[in-house]
């Protein structure tokens, strides 16, 4: 068995990212609009939901690198 730790790749095929650092990247990807979302309304909402459909793509981007590599 390899000691090599897994990267997953936060842009197109750059294997950067252990999993503990892709889910701290997404988990601050993710809070910072939320709060924002939470606290205030109107013209900040756009850019702000906009994170969250950037957190929602990464999301699905690291499931299907998982898959891909328990072979589903």
């Amino acid at each position: 068995m390899s000691n090599e730790v897994k990267k997953y790749n936060w842009f197109y095929e750059d294997g950067k990212y252990t999993l503990l650092e892709y889910l701290t990247e997404l988990r601050d990807l993710i809070n910072s609009p939320v709060t924002q979302m939470q606290e205030c309304d109107g013209d900040l909402f756009m850019s702000e939901y906009q994170k969250l459909v950037t957190a929602s793509y990464k999301l699905s981007n690291l499931v299907d690198q998982i898959k891909k590599e328990q072979g589903e």
